[in-house]
């Protein structure tokens, strides 16, 4: 986290509620979001991120993700 600084850019889902976006600290393109306070049903994702795999390199186990 101490790689990436939240932006102003937020989105509405209506399954999950309002999503949070995170650029690279140097003010880079946004790479990742994440739903802070998700709707109940959502609750299991509350504070975890996830990354835009156009944006990044994924890799799971060391094997990077298509």
């Amino acid at each position: 986290m101490g790689l990436l600084t939240p932006t102003e850019s937020v989105s509405h889902c209506p399954y999950k509620g309002n999503a949070e976006y995170w650029s690279l600290r140097d003010g880079g393109l946004e790479i990742a979001w994440s739903y802070r306070t998700p709707l109940p049903e959502s609750q299991k994702i509350a504070g975890l991120l996830s990354f835009d795999p156009d944006r990044v390199g994924v890799y799971v186990d060391g094997v990077k993700q298509g």
